[in-house]
């Protein structure tokens, strides 16, 4: 999968990682912890979309995305179509899991297209903040340990239903969003409305939308590398330097040269 906030781990001290059980590997991406003190400074970190979705346990005090303050102890990041902005302040102990695009559905019960965003895991469908009490008194071996009997509880859906979204999602995801859609779709054993529904059920975003994020994420890549932006364009599959621009400002919500000079300056 292609570089995301979660594939490009943020420059955090106090953020550890670990995979998922064989058995969850498929649905998981990883598990991941920050912990740091109020005396800590912290920089403003960019979530960029990557399709996934995820759940997170906040055990100190409220976060802050895109300068709105969110008081929520358990939240579920549903499918991201822009980057967005976190800044973590005073005492931090968060504890996460993240799923691979296509992938929460089977979890959370619901579909990926009503939980765009940021979300209350409290929520009666979704259920997941019955945990944060217990998870707030164990150290990380048995947090992870937790969570992944309730991942494996939930995990009941049939595989055959999510078969064709799974064989497009991983197409798209291969070729960083640059392959044709209409070609892609034609590849797949199923109506093209039919499909198009089920991705946005199970993925939260059209195929279109999740073509974009893998595509920009494709160019962050690249930008990283110095070479010039035309170059870029072209490799990442753009024929011109407009469209290349807009799709990238839409998702980052900056352009790629003030990109460039965001991660040179960093």
């Amino acid at each position: 999968m292609s570089d995301s906030v979660h594939g490009r781990l943020p420059s955090l001290k106090g953020f550890i990682t670990r995979p998922p059980s064989p058995a969850l590997a498929a649905y998981v991406q990883r598990f991941w912890w920050v912990e740091g003190d109020g005396s800590q400074t912290f920089d403003e970190q960019m979530l960029h979309p990557d399709g996934g979705s995820g759940v997170i346990f906040n055990f100190a005090e409220p976060l802050n995305f895109d300068g709105t303050q969110c008081s929520l102890r358990t939240l579920i990041a549903g499918p991201q179509l822009a980057s967005a902005r976190l800044q973590l302040v005073g005492q931090v102990r968060m504890m996460g899991v993240r799923f691979h695009p296509g992938m929460g559905d089977a979890v959370f019960g619901i579909g990926l297209d009503e939980l765009a965003g940021f979300h209350d895991a409290s929520w009666p469908r979704l259920g997941f903040a019955h945990l944060i009490d217990q998870l707030a008194e164990l150290k990380r071996d048995a947090q992870q340990a937790v969570v992944e009997r309730e991942l494996l509880r939930r995990l009941s859906a049939s595989q055959a239903r999510r078969t064709p979204v799974q064989q497009l999602l991983a197409q798209i995801a291969a070729e960083g969003g640059r392959a044709r859609l209409t070609d892609l779709l034609q590849s797949v054993p199923l109506g093209q409305r039919q499909l198009e529904r089920l991705f946005r059920h199970q993925v939260g975003m059209t195929p279109k939308q999740f073509s974009r994020i893998q595509r920009v994420a494709l160019v962050r890549n690249q930008l990283r590398t110095g070479q010039p932006l035309l170059d870029t364009a072209l490799a990442c599959g753009y024929s011109d330097q407009a469209h290349f621009i807009h799709d990238f400002k839409r998702v980052v919500g900056m352009t790629p040269g003030q990109y460039r000079l965001r991660a040179k300056n960093s």
